[in-house]
């Protein structure tokens, strides 16, 4: 369906007779309708009464005025569609949980857990963790709103794409400001909707200022405007997609469009793009003055009220008394003032559950601990035994001392040998098949194998339906991620670069790593964010940081770095399954490292650290391609005497302290190295972490230590492209080795 812009504002609006007469709905329908407007608009109210009474604390940004586009949009969604919300959300999760408790103790609970929410009690919906602007309930659809705007609008097409995949015939309907047209993450979501051709629904609720900006002009002097366009609407262009501009005001009429546009995005699993005029009553925030928008303007919009619109309609054509509109409007109010004294009766959730529900816990069998320490071990030894068979081998060519080499190893470990990015391939695949919810999305992942070739070949197996390449979008890649995985999948997102997590921080860490704590633990995220960094090919600054920090700075997100085939392979096999979003950081100069990994397919716990090596003397950390680094180090070090135990910490968050703790113990000396920025970098957490922990005797880390801790890390520099430079910047097999000697022998 080419471009259209179908203006429902234009001529008479529906009748509710009509409406009846169509059988698209009953009297008994509109007049719930009615209901639900009254007590969106009553409970709005009394919110804010009790900011200004302080009873309700933070902010909050109301909803009254614009009641009827909720409502009318709720009321045309079948059983089972999705939403998600705004700041400005209230009223969204208000229609939604009145389409599912209609009546009774249901109904009357579902507004008691709203405001116990917005007063931050154990009974609110999200039990006091999100407050007014992350209320949800994913169970029956409602994806929850969000304080960043237009950062609902990634995870919106997400959950399309999900419902798409799975077949469910679901429609998700995604409500946003007009200010949130003129974010990048409109842009990269409304494209990414309308290349992969998804059932999503767009709702602009044009209230006309972006906080206090005009979105296309107000007759305020000093005011400017946010867009050079009368209608948002007309964005649909650009994505090529239909588009409606409908009246807000009236629920019957939003209603009808409504059902036309979600019936257009289920049927032909599309985007459909609704731009509803509305208004709202209150300023931005409670303690905006309005200055920039007009008395007049303000009368002129009160007067379509939506609960005065749609009451005059039902008398008007003879369907309701003014007596039914004012009992209506009583149980309403009798509904909202009960709500309220059930949060103020409520309890307040107890700060020793402060840390409940940031994660979804990991659990392993102990025999699965076991294994990979055996597994582990081998490995290692069958990869330094590959490497002297190659080193030793007659063949003329490289393929040949590889493929003898290989052999070998097969019939004496049982073992495969695969470079880091085959086990990546290997891992991935395995999954796939394992699993029909699992899928990969990002840019090149199909066709062109990834760009360090961690799905190469992939898409032959599992088509394109499940190996998706998406347009250079990495905000709407991540968000997409977790809306997907919230409705069921197990996403597998890549971002090309670590560098680039920058662009798509946003979406990673406030929908992904914070949704399931903000929604009081009722929501999982089970997605892996793929990506690499660190130096090692010259292409500097942008292309080239190791930022593992930023992420272990994060709560909710799991952090993996693997240095060898075997331990990528296991350990994304864990992300995988995981029900937590992990990031998984590769290193660009390892893609081609070749070791052993056992035949038989294993994971790897995730939180476990490996000791790649025993000592006595000092203790060296290290993950991803330092690791190589370390051990190459603890082999000159052997030379002069000192005995390195060097530990592949393997995952950075959560981190194995005890395995770090039990070394220092043996050998009092700690060298903790990485490619990450030294400041504020993940060696000073190690010490943190170390200075801290208790052992069973009452000591603590810092006790056992005889020398000062060291972190060896990047210099505090952007990567240079130069190589020299480059190779300067980072911790080497030199600099690792002549710090162990002097903090051995203390000089």
């Amino acid at each position: 369906m080419n471009y259209k812009i179908d203006d429902k504002r234009k001529g008479k609006n529906p009748t509710v007779k009509s409406l009846i007469d169509s059988k698209k709905a009953s009297i008994e329908d509109v007049k719930y309708w009615l209901r639900t407007i009254c007590e969106i608009r009553y409970f709005e109210e009394k919110v804010f009464d009790l900011l200004g009474k302080n009873i309700i604390k933070g902010a909050s940004h109301l909803y009254a005025g614009e009641e009827a586009v909720a409502t009318g949009c709720i009321a045309a969604m079948a059983e089972g569609d999705v939403i998600s919300s705004t700041h400005r959300g209230h009223g969204h999760c208000g229609a939604i949980g009145n389409k599912y408790a209609t009546a009774g103790e249901d109904h009357q609970m579902h507004w008691n857990r709203m405001m116990a929410e917005l007063m931050g009690r154990e009974t609110g919906y999200c039990n006091g963790r999100g407050g007014s602007m992350h209320i949800a309930d994913v169970k029956i659809g409602n994806l929850g709103s969000t304080g960043i705007v237009g950062g609902n609008q990634p995870p919106a097409v997400g959950a399309a794409m999900a419902e798409k995949y799975k077949g469910s015939g679901k429609a998700v309907l995604s409500f946003f400001g007009d200010g949130a047209t003129n974010t990048g993450s409109f842009h990269e979501s409304m494209n990414l909707a309308s290349v992969l051709d998804v059932p999503l629904v767009a709702i602009i609720e044009n209230n006309l200022y972006g906080m206090s900006v005009p979105y296309s002009g107000s007759p305020v002097e000093g005011t400017t405007r946010a867009a050079n366009l009368e209608d948002s609407a007309q964005r649909a262009a650009a994505y090529n997609v239909p588009a409606m501009i409908i009246d807000g005001q009236d629920v019957v009429a939003v209603f009808l469009a409504m059902q036309e546009a979600i019936e257009y995005a289920r049927k032909n699993n599309k985007l459909m793009i609704v731009e509803a005029k509305t208004y709202r009553w209150y300023g931005h925030s409670r303690s905006d003055p309005r200055a920039y928008r007009t008395k007049e303007e303000e009368q002129q919009w009160r007067d379509r009220d939506p609960i005065l619109v749609l009451s005059q309609k039902l008398i008007d054509e003879g369907l309701a008394t003014q007596e039914e509109i004012d009992e209506i409007k009583k149980a309403a109010d009798e509904t909202i003032e009960k709500a309220t004294q059930f949060g103020v009766d409520s309890p307040w959730p107890d700060p020793k559950d402060i840390e409940r529900d940031v994660y979804v816990t990991e659990t392993y069998e102990s025999s699965d601990i076991e294994l990979d320490k055996k597994n582990a071990a081998a490995a290692l030894k069958a990869t330094d035994k590959f490497n002297e068979y190659k080193a030793a081998d007659p063949a003329r060519t490289q393929k040949e001392k590889t493929e003898n080499s290989k052999a070998k190893i097969k019939e004496e470990f049982g073992m495969d040998v695969l470079s880091i990015g085959e086990a990546l391939v290997k891992a991935q695949s395995e999954e796939m098949r394992r699993d029909d919810n699992v899928i990969i999305l990002g840019e090149d992942v199909g066709l062109y194998g990834g760009a360090y070739g961690a799905t190469k070949g992939m898409i032959k197996e599992f088509s394109d339906k499940r190996i998706i390449d998406t347009p250079i979008s990495e905000a709407a890649i991540t968000g997409s991620a977790v809306g997907a995985a919230i409705r069921g999948l197990r996403p597998v997102a890549e971002i090309m670069y670590v560098d680039f997590v920058t662009i798509a921080m946003d979406q990673l860490m406030h929908n992904g790593a914070f949704n399931r704590y903000m929604f009081g633990g009722h929501a999982k995220v089970p997605m892996v964010l793929r990506t690499e960094g660190g130096v090692g090919r010259c292409i500097a600054a942008h292309h080239s940081k190791s930022l593992e920090a930023w992420l272990m700075h994060v709560p909710g997100l799991h952090v993996v770095m693997p240095s060898t085939p075997y331990d990528a392979y296991g350990l994304l096999k864990s992300a995988i399954r995981s029900d937590n979003p992990v990031v998984f950081i590769e290193h660009k100069a390892t893609y081609g490292q070749t070791g052993a990994i056992p035949s038989e397919e294993y994971i790897i716990p995730i939180g476990k650290a490996d000791v790649k090596r025993e000592g006595s003397d000092i203790t060296i950390t290290a993950y991803s391609r330092q690791v190589m680094f370390a051990l190459e180090a603890a082999k000159q070090l052997e030379k002069q005497g000192i005995s390195a135990e060097v530990i592949d910490l393997r995952t950075i968050k959560p981190l194995d302290i005890e395995c770090v703790a039990a070394s220092v113990r043996k050998t009092g000396r700690l060298i903790n190295v990485a490619e990450g920025f030294t400041m504020c970098g993940s060696g000073a957490e190690i010490v943190r972490r170390l200075f801290e922990y208790k052992y069973e005797n009452g000591r603590s880390g810092f006790d056992y230590l005889d020398a000062p801790p060291v972190n060896m890390a990047a210099r505090d520099v952007p990567p240079p492209m130069s190589e020299p430079l480059e190779l300067a910047s980072i911790p080497s097999v030199e600099t690792i080795t002549a710090q162990a000697v002097s903090t051995v022998k203390g000089v």
